[in-house]
């Protein structure tokens, strides 16, 4: 969905593209090739390469895609898909007006278009999917005066789902440090200590998305966030930047409330020694509706969770009344990162339509489509792990960084159809799939592998490992299919 929501039909045909070339063998291709592939007119076809050739230059890869012979070379050296995916959701127009209304909030529509050589129709119609997206959330978009309103609240986490999903925040870095500001003095020790399984950078984001639109005069004003709990100690240095900023000291209090809201009691648990479960499960004591219903629910779902261990549903529990909290909260309309992902995930996860239904019946008619994806997602992955599931085999070898390993293995162990191990270049053990950082290292036994370019690359490699799994299960059932066959003759 994000790709419908920033990129234009030229961009989606550009990324259309370069995924097709991703699976090509290496040779040179004449553009009538694509012509075929596409059924666009061979100047559409040729316009389209030729941005493509542009766009290569522009992010600095050193890949040529045209040779002189105007033939498009396909040599094993194209970036991967999600650099270029990744660029152009940054370049495209809806994400440059959004990021200009946080940086640079006195540009009006008119202005942008001088800067971006676009009529004001040309710009108006392609922001068109994403003030439908917003309107959906009850945010509103004006335009011309390129300016953000709503709930603030629901604004913040707008920003952030846009601005963590493009580049994990990294403009917003660079802008701070053209103004001489550290983002990484707002927090402080005593805050550290509750984000062991959380990233840090994460609530910076935050943090940094509140200096920008307090100084323009927005302030979050939710009551009844402002009376759970939170430590005592944290977020300290933040309203101390927000006082040297002018932010007067009951807006300060509340600010900082929302980011404490964001770090405990937004995101879903994994981890049962999770240093903030001490303060959220307080809390949640004291909740009463939301409490209700997510054990009603909760009691509904045991049966796939009889075998879990007590710390284990206790989690569940937890993760279920975070959602019907939400829920309470928001009433539907917060922004989420499942909007830009949940048709892929559908994709991904064959059972989703179905425990999407069971979820549909278990609770009452009233629920909101919303909720119930929400719920559906989060007991996904746990009906999936009580069930008996054939598992492929993975090798991790050459990892020279411990931190990335380390990374890597707890990302892995949350896919249930995978059985890991580390292996070496000397090891003679057939895998299915191998992790790696160098292909050179993969045993020539081993020819699925998968080279891991960092945290940001590991959404792929859960893609690839999926990928494997089907692949998998494919030839099992045909395997399985002959057999019965083979029975059937006899």
């Amino acid at each position: 969905m994000l790709e419908n929501i920033l990129l234009d039909d030229p961009a989606q045909n550009k990324l259309m593209l370069f995924k097709h070339m991703l699976e090509l063998e290496r040779g040179l291709y004449p553009i009538h090739y694509f012509e075929k592939y596409t059924g666009f007119s061979h100047i559409k076809t040729a316009n389209l390469l030729n941005q493509m050739n542009q766009d290569l230059k522009d992010l600095e890869t050193g890949y040529v895609l045209f040779t002189e012979k105007e033939k498009v070379q396909i040599d094993g050296n194209l970036p991967k898909f999600h650099t270029y995916q990744q660029f152009l959701f940054q370049t495209s127009v809806p994400y440059r007006v959004l990021i200009t209304t946080l940086l640079q909030p006195e540009m009006d529509l008119k202005e942008f278009g001088q800067q971006t050589d676009l009529s004001q129709s040309s710009l108006m119609r392609r922001l068109k999917p994403l003030v439908a997206y917003l309107k959906e959330k009850s945010i509103r978009l004006n335009c011309l005066q390129m300016e953000v309103t709503g709930r603030e609240a629901l604004v913040r986490i707008m920003y952030f789902n846009f601005l963590w999903m493009v580049d994990f925040g990294a403009e917003l870095f660079q802008y701070f440090e053209r103004q001489n500001v550290d983002l990484n003095t707002l927090f402080d020790e005593e805050d550290l200590t509750f984000l062991k399984y959380v990233e840090q950078r994460e609530f910076t984001v935050y943090q940094s998305i509140s200096l920008l639109r307090t100084k323009l005069g927005y302030y979050v004003d939710e009551p009844e966030i402002n009376h759970f709990l939170y430590p005592t100690t944290i977020n300290l240095r933040f309203k101390q930047k927000l006082a040297q900023t002018g932010v007067a000291e009951t807006y300060q209090q509340r600010e900082a409330n929302f980011i404490s809201y964001m770090i405990f009691y937004w995101p879903q648990y994994f981890s049962e020694d999770d240093p903030r479960l001490s303060y959220v499960r307080k809390n949640y004591k004291n909740l009463t509706a939301s409490k209700e219903k997510s054990k009603a629910f909760f009691d509904k779902m045991i049966p796939y969770f009889q075998n879990f261990s007590r710390g284990k549903q206790e989690l569940i529990l937890l993760n279920y009344q975070t959602i019907f909290l939400r829920q309470e909260l928001f009433k539907g309309k917060a922004p989420k990162n499942l909007d830009f992902i949940l048709e892929s995930l559908k994709i991904q996860h064959p059972n989703y339509e179905i425990l999407h239904g069971y979820i549909s019946e278990a609770i009452q008619t009233s629920a909101s489509e919303d909720l119930i994806n929400l719920l559906t997602i989060v007991t996904l992955p746990q009906v999936e792990r009580s069930e008996k599931t054939e598992k492929i085999k993975v090798g991790i070898i050459g990892f020279p960084n411990h931190f990335l390993l380390y990374s890597l293995i707890n990302r892995i162990e949350d896919l249930p159809f995978v059985d890991y191990s580390l292996m070496n270049t000397a090891s003679k053990e057939k895998y299915d799939a191998v992790i790696t950082c160098s292909g050179s290292l993969v045993p020539e036994e081993n020819t699925n592998y998968w080279i891991v370019e960092g945290e940001s690359s590991f959404d792929a490699t859960d893609d690839f490992l999926f990928h494997i799994f089907k692949k998998r299960q494919k030839e099992q059932n045909n395997q399985l299919n002959i057999g019965q066959r083979d029975k059937t003759k006899h």
